[in-house]
């Protein structure tokens, strides 16, 4: 194997890069917690790994499914390691790159489903503003809708994720400006006209406008 192959990817049908092996760290981690008894740690952890399995199906350009499968891991081993009650700034952290990884890959895999336009396809000024206003919303939808689970976690799954209305509020402000940010970077990826799909190496120079 190469130094281009180890880097890039494609080693085998099933584990193609060092992103797919952060995947199942994600998988065993979830596994380990669920045989060990923890049910609230093995649920956290279950859910990021489907979320980073769904990237991996869709078929992401690399950076994209690095940035989402980098943004699951932090949430899910930094809330079944504590890193949040060990590290003050932790829970800023999150709370600000997970939306802004995240929202435009769900952008993306909403384009590949046709729902909204193609970062690639349009070039006008204003469907560039229609994409940072997509994916801002996104982003800001994700961060709501898990401040929810962390909420019914904490009631169904013995979790103890939520902290009270200060936190949640904050969580929220700083989610919306993570994904403020992660819009931003998209318009720039559609800017410079970057595919939407997986690199193949050896097979093309360039990331793929389509599936």
């Amino acid at each position: 194997m190469d130094t281009r192959r180890v880097v890039l990817g494609d080693w085998t049908p099933l584990v193609r890069d060092g992103i797919d092996v952060l995947r199942l760290l994600l998988v065993g981690g979830a596994v380990w917690y669920a045989l060990a008894g923890d049910s609230g740690s093995a649920a956290v952890l279950a859910v990021m790994a489907a979320v980073t399995l769904a990237a991996r199906a869709v078929n992401l350009p690399r950076v994209y499914d690095l940035s989402v499968t980098v943004g699951m891991t932090l949430q899910g081993f930094g809330e079944v390691w504590g890193l949040y009650d060990r590290f003050v700034r932790f829970d800023d952290l999150v709370h600000v790159t997970l939306p802004m990884l995240t929202a435009p890959v769900v952008y993306i895999a909403l384009a590949r489903l046709d729902v909204v336009p193609d970062p690639r396809q349009e070039t006008h000024l204003r469907h560039y503003v229609g994409i940072a206003v997509v994916t801002a919303a996104l982003g800001i939808t994700i961060g709501a809708l898990w401040e929810i689970y962390e909420w019914r976690s904490d009631a169904w799954l013995g979790t103890n994720l939520s902290e009270g209305n200060d936190d949640t509020n904050g969580d929220l402000v700083r989610d919306s400006l993570g994904a403020v940010a992660g819009a931003a970077l998209l318009v720039v990826w559609a800017r410079f006209g970057w595919g939407s799909v997986r690199r193949i190496p050896g097979v093309n120079t360039h990331e793929e406008v389509s599936a």
